[in-house]
């Protein structure tokens, strides 16, 4: 693709220097298309193309490429050869000429461009003499042989990629970087049994073009996997359908690819959607703002989508129905009555890869008849507890029953390839659809989602995006580039890796992808949008700026903790100062109410529904109290309160074993002694308290795996308890590191007890990973420069992944979960840093460092790049909230609470 861009516009007047005025007599029989190979993938077809071009470049999207060189350079050879005879006359001459450039394969690592010209008018060979006498000067060698009598010319310069190849035949000029191209050319025009593009696609010949578009595309479908596997590791196969023809409409955010798709065979996917039109895209509803990419299928007669299916498995995928055949068999599973149940729409959700790589999905199913729905899937899971004696998992996640479906890969055996990886499906109800997952605790997190209203829909720039597309589809591809951009990095060879790493600005800026199908009569309509909704700064924020702030009587003390107006979901502020005064902030940083305690907080200030009707509440604790404030300011009856066997509390969690809001409170002392108490501080049996011999590194933390609730603690010693909600250690527990623990761990949850980790770092730093069945699954010495370096995990907000600090006086190193360095940064304070890690998702990651002494906030992205251009101010652990390309900052500098808009 470099060197199309870069000979673009040679391209279109080398050979015409050896053009002599017999050749203007054009054959009848000839045209553009007669020397396009029928191998070609795609083929871009403009009568205008410069001018097509000039108005592109007005547009954001071009300014947006316009940063890859490959595309700059467009521009700026073409400025060269308007320069060789005089400003605008190469434009003059050459803007009208009608062009093909086809893009074909040369081998299984390449692809190359094949450029076909019409020569116009004589008035042109003005300027070529003197492009000619350019390209001489410039030390192009020249060199000639014949092939199927054909003169070839070759331009070789300096470098191995610097020739181009070419002939002149007729009033045309054919050409290309790969010689070998040129000769498919020359076969394609020469030889009437070799098959050109239009001869193998006769179905795209007449259809109505745009008049005012920016050219025309035309795309051998069944070449296009062909093409997808020169980029990536894993080879894919899908085969769409036979062709496309598609006008080009490029706006100032859009570009729009519009036309229609032809099948010709039952092997083809699209003949799946022959026998129905699509439907309404409801389940957009409920789409996570996390999904990096989806398929969504849409029809009005989906029993006729499974038959479909089902002769299309037999042709290309037999290996889905032997395994259809075999859950039927096995476990009584029918799995094709599925699409009697489903009213119009499946939706197969894959969402934005976490740090371990792996790929969390869902399938949503809308159903005709939920209760028969249930029915069907609900007695899976009894069959099988009739058959095995296993327990019927079920869990109770707030409002939603969890159930797991005891049929491994069953989207898979629905949906075929497309689906792979569920090898467990856990399932629930929501409104008329059925939520499918591969990762429990995915779909415990689409509730959340739900709840928070983080759905597209619910996300005025996505809505946007849709407004672009077209709703009632039959088969759709939609994709979130910047959330999908860590997975398809991992899924590119390593060439193509590392130049779309360099370029990732441009391409993350094509922010959303619709790839749809519609069936229409015999053909499909066929719409590829490419949306960018804006053009961000890329080095330094286009504007910092504070839009509120207020000053309190004393230094602020803590970080700004963002809590929720329960009456209209907006954040507020919560604060403590130096005075032990806590203070609620609205959003207009006015203070509702301010309360003095009797000593600073423990850990965080969280919210809590203690009375279940939606009203919210503030709970923290300080060393011998725990405090729960309405939003009024006024205690909860009977709080503050003391719990009477602690002297002092040194850490304080909450759990909520089921998202019902049932609370436990873990509360512990500077001993080991730990209490698990009831929302009312009632100690618990088996915790009243339970001893655990030394002092804890933090509060016990709580996870809830394969319907089996685990509470994990460890002491500072390395000593690690993994207990039962009774308190009892589970199998392998408790377990000695021998290692002096650095700082809190990380839990990575998964579907069982076995494929769940724990993280710990040593002060000495080792790195070791342990299952929760008590198996070492990784021990290994991260280096230590010196004697006194220090380690600490510091976890994301998500809790989804974590960064590790390395510091060794001054420098502070931040490295991946790997171990493998990030960046390094010196501060000469004598006051020890705030660090944080905010993974926000799309891309989006701050490292923060928090230079309380010299009042300095640092703002890193993953390179260690300073984000703001410069430093801001800082004395406490910050917030953040994003808005789409907004980031809003909630920060204390001494006396003063301030919010700030940072904008990219």
């Amino acid at each position: 693709m470099k060197r199309f861009l870069l000979f673009l516009s040679i391209v279109l007047l080398l050979g015409a220097g050896y053009f002599t005025y017999d050749k203007w007599v054009k054959n009848a029989d000839l045209t553009l298309w007669s020397f396009v190979p029928g191998t070609s993938v795609l083929v871009y077809e403009s009568s205008t193309p410069l001018a097509s071009l000039e108005e592109i470049k007005q547009t954001s999207i071009w300014k947006n490429l316009n940063y890859l060189q490959e595309v700059k350079n467009i521009d700026n050879h073409i400025d060269l050869l308007d320069s060789l005879a005089g400003k605008g006359n190469f434009r003059n001459f050459f803007g009208e000429n009608p062009l093909l450039i086809s893009l074909n394969i040369t081998s299984s690592k390449s692809f190359d461009f094949l450029f076909v010209v019409e020569i116009q008018n004589l008035s042109q060979q003005t300027y070529i003499s003197k492009a000619q006498a350019y390209f001489r000067e410039a030390s192009y060698v020249k060199r000639t042989r014949e092939y199927e009598g054909f003169t070839i010319t070759e331009l070789v310069g300096d470098g191995p990629d610097n020739s181009f190849t070419y002939i002149f035949y007729k009033n045309y000029f054919i050409g290309s970087f790969s010689a070998f191209l040129v000769e498919d050319a020359i076969r394609t025009v020469a030889y009437d049994e070799t098959i050109g593009f239009d001869q193998k696609n006769p179905e795209l010949k007449g259809l109505t073009k745009l008049e005012r578009d920016h050219g025309n595309l035309y795309l051998n479908m069944d070449r296009i996997t062909a093409l997808i596997n020169i980029f990536t590791q894993d080879p894919t196969n899908l085969d769409l359908a036979k062709s496309s023809f598609l006008d080009l409409k490029v706006s100032d955010k859009t570009a729009n690819f519009t036309g229609f798709s032809f099948v010709d065979h039952p092997a083809q996917f699209l003949s799946n959607f022959k026998s129905s039109s699509g439907a309404e895209f409801d389940i957009a509803n409920i789409i996570p703002t996390e999904a990096s990419w989806f398929y969504h299928f849409s029809t009005r007669d989906p029993a006729a989508l499974g038959t479909s299916l089902h002769q299309y498995f037999q042709t290309t995928a037999p290996d889905v129905l032997k395994y259809q055949t075999k859950l039927l068999k096995e476990a009584d599973f029918d799995v094709n009555y599925t699409f009697n149940l489903i009213d119009e729409e499946i939706g197969l959700v894959t969402m934005e890869s976490a740090a371990t790589g792996d790929h969390h999905q869902l399938l949503i199913l809308e159903v005709n008849d939920m209760g028969e729905a249930l029915k069907f899937f609900n007695s899976a899971g009894e069959r099988h507890m009739l058959t095995t004696g296993d327990t019927l998992y079920h869990e109770q996640y707030g409002d939603y029953e969890i159930r797991k479906l005891p049929v491994a890969n069953f989207p898979y055996a629905l949906l075929g390839h497309l689906a792979k990886g569920f090898e467990d499906s856990y399932y629930l109800q929501y409104r008329n659809n059925l939520i499918f997952s591969n990762n429990l605790q995915q779909l415990k997190n689409f509730t959340i989602s739900i709840e928070n209203e983080g759905t597209w829909t619910k996300s005025l720039r996505i809505s946007h995006f849709l407004d672009q597309t077209n709703k009632e589809a039959s088969f759709s591809l939609f994709v979130n580039t910047p959330r999908v951009w860590n997975q398809l990095l991992n899924t590119l060879k390593p060439s193509w890796k590392d130049h779309f790493a360099e370029n990732q600005f441009s391409f993350k800026n094509l922010e959303f992808l619709a790839f749809q199908f519609s069936t229409v009569d015999d053909k499909f309509y066929t719409n590829v949008t490419v949306y960018q909704p804006n053009l961000p700064n890329r080095s330094i924020p286009e504007r910092i700026k504070t839009l509120r702030s207020i000053i309190l009587p004393d230094f602020i003390k803590t970080k700004p903790w963002l809590v929720t107006n329960h009456n209209n979901k907006l954040k507020e502020v919560f604060v403590q100062d130096t005075a032990n005064n806590v203070y609620l902030i609205g959003t207009d940083f006015s203070v509702i109410w301010d309360h003095r305690i009797t000593a600073p907080i423990i850990g965080d200030v969280k919210q809590i529904d203690y009375y279940k009707n939606g009203k919210l509440q503030y709970i923290f604790a300080t060393k011998d109290e725990v405090h729960i404030l309405d939003r009024t300011g006024a205690y909860l009856p009977e709080f503050p309160k003391k719990l009477a066997q602690i002297k002092e509390i040194s850490h304080f969690g909450i759990i909520d074993y089921d998202n019902t809001k049932n609370y436990r409170y873990a509360i512990t002392d500077d001993t080991g002694l730990m209490y698990l108490t009831d929302k009312d501080l009632k100690p618990l049996q088996g915790w009243s308290p339970k001893n655990f011999g030394k002092p804890l590194v933090q509060a016990p933390l709580h996870r809830r795996i394969d319907g089996k609730d685990v509470i994990i603690a460890i002491r500072k010693d390395g000593k690690l308890f993994v207990l039962t909600r009774k308190g009892d250690n589970y199998p392998g527990f408790p377990l000695e590191t021998n290692s002096e623990i650095s700082d809190e761990l990380f839990v990575s949850s998964a579907n069982s007890l076995e494929k769940s980790t724990i993280t710990l770092l040593t002060t000495g730093g080792e790195l070791i990973e342990i299952n929760l069945k008590g198996r070492l699954a990784r021990r290994e010495q991260l280096y230590k420069p010196g004697a006194k370096t220090n380690f600490q995990i510091i976890e994301d907000v998500t809790g989804d992944s974590y960064l590790i600090l390395r510091q060794t006086e001054n420098s502070y190193e931040v490295l991946d979960e790997n171990g493998l360095v990030l960046f390094e940064k010196n501060y000469f304070s004598s006051t020890p840093l705030h660090h944080q890690y905010y993974q926000l998702g799309a891309g989006t990651e701050f490292i923060v460092f928090v230079d309380p002494g010299g009042s300095y906030l640092y703002l890193y992205d993953r390179e260690g790049q300073l984000l703001t251009g410069r430093p801001l101010a800082a004395t406490q652990p910050i917030s953040v909230m994003q808005y789409e390309n907004e980031f809003q900052i909630y920060r204390a500098v001494d006396r003063n609470l301030e919010l700030i808009s940072v904008s990219f």
